[in-house]
């Protein structure tokens, strides 16, 4: 099963443009984690996460939120096949919540 969930906010506004006249949104999810360390000490990290979506959604993504606007996004992982990186991995946007 591909499905995987995120809950993080916008690094950065969405960057819609059009590939073979449909509508797609590119977007970087920042998500926060919070863990203890071996010391007891609080960790706070983030991981920056590159999503796609496309049609209906890209215009919504676009319409509606902005940089630091929270987001719970379900999406599939995906290779990037335009990428010269074959490890690299796109998230395309399956569904999602924008929180206020």
């Amino acid at each position: 099963m591909n499905k995987c969930h995120f809950l993080g906010k916008l690094a950065g506004d969405p960057d819609v443009c059009f590939e073979n006249g449909v509508p797609v949104v590119r977007f970087v999810l920042e998500i926060e984690e919070h863990r203890r360390g071996k010391d007891g000490e609080k960790i706070r990290s983030f991981t920056y996460l590159d999503f796609e979506a496309w049609d209906t959604a890209a215009q919504a993504i676009e319409k509606h939120t902005s940089d630091g606007c929270m987001m719970a996004v379900e999406a599939i992982a995906r290779n990037d096949t335009e990428s010269q990186d074959q490890d690299y991995v796109i998230f395309r946007v399956t569904s999602f919540k924008i929180l206020h």
